[in-house]
């Protein structure tokens, strides 16, 4: 039975994967997570990881024993050349979050290949999804028009399979109410600047869960301030 790594933060997207791998699959699967201490939201998306897998062990005791102790990783991580080179060219092309470079770098560290990330559907032309599809996810290097660019985005990537990218949110919302998820999907974790232990509404993850069509997900008087920011912000 394989074991599936999976860069898992008690968002959406990665633990619909882990469901996916567990209930759907039955395989096993390996959660790491790499702690930011800087993070505003790291006490509430620790907590979260623990709610969501005792909520698991109450509802499918066997499923639960198909997920490996979560590996938290703690340690310092320098960007070398190569990675920080490429990051930055990328970086001048589109949005893409200072995250990938340290975990592509802690991959790189421990020799690590086949990691799952988990990043969703996204249609808007500009988004860093669509990039990363376009460039690399949905090409390889001898049919792509810009080798460069595929080299340039392979240096960060090459470690990291995309298990879910061909799923919207909602599709994945859909998916997880015909197998009986919620009760598990309403315990997942986005918001940055979590505001008496509620989603904000205001930060980029929570009007990006608003944009999707997944409002739901926050507080209405929270909501409201997104729907306000959005507006403001075109």
């Amino acid at each position: 039975m394989p074991t599936h790594n999976l860069l898992w933060t008690s968002g959406w997207d990665s633990t619909f994967r882990l469901l996916q791998i567990i209930l759907t699959e039955k395989e096993t699967v390996q959660p790491i997570y790499i702690i930011d201490k800087t993070r505003r939201s790291l006490k509430k998306e620790l907590d979260s990881i623990k709610r969501i897998q005792e909520k698991i062990k109450e509802l499918n005791p066997e499923a639960y024993l198909r997920i490996l102790p979560v590996w938290y990783v703690d340690e310092e991580l320098t960007i070398d050349k190569e990675i920080g080179k490429s990051s930055q060219h990328i970086k001048s092309l589109t949005k893409m979050g200072t995250q990938h470079d340290w975990i592509s770098q802690f991959c790189s560290n421990h020799n690590l290949k086949k990691i799952e990330m988990c990043l969703d559907k996204n249609a808007n032309l500009d988004s860093f999804t669509h990039f990363l599809v376009t460039n690399y996810i949905e090409t390889d290097y001898s049919n792509t028009k810009d080798k460069e660019l595929y080299n340039c985005i392979n240096v960060i990537f090459k470690y990291f399979t995309f298990p879910v990218v061909n799923l919207s949110k909602q599709e994945m919302n859909i998916i997880a109410k015909a197998n009986n998820w919620e009760d598990i999907m309403s315990l997942t974790w986005f918001c940055h600047k979590p505001k008496r232990n509620k989603p904000c509404g205001k930060c980029v993850p929570c009007t990006t869960v608003i944009k999707k069509k997944m409002g739901f997900r926050i507080p209405l008087i929270n909501r409201i301030k997104g729907y306000f920011k959005i507006y403001f912000s075109k």
